[in-house]
């Protein structure tokens, strides 16, 4: 991973490579300590569900969700 990108109400967005494509992509990590509210949580949830569903030149895709224990990554 390289340069952070970006900061959120509940992580980071860095710089990465994604090795099975090759490409340049982003990978948002959610730190799940920092999810307390429920409302958070299905936010959460739903984002990512969205961006399951969501195929268009225009708009991020989602190419991989990595978890952990106590994060939550996302390939974009």
């Amino acid at each position: 991973m390289g340069k952070t990108l970006g900061k959120g109400t509940f992580g980071k967005v860095k710089e990465a490579l994604h090795l099975p494509t090759g490409e340049k992509v982003a990978v948002k990590i959610i730190d799940k300590n920092t999810i307390e509210d429920e409302d958070d949580k299905e936010r959460i949830l739903r984002e990512v569900e969205i961006m399951k569903t969501v195929r268009h030149p225009n708009i991020i895709h989602l190419y991989e969700i990595i978890e952990t224990d106590s994060k939550i990554f996302l390939v974009l």
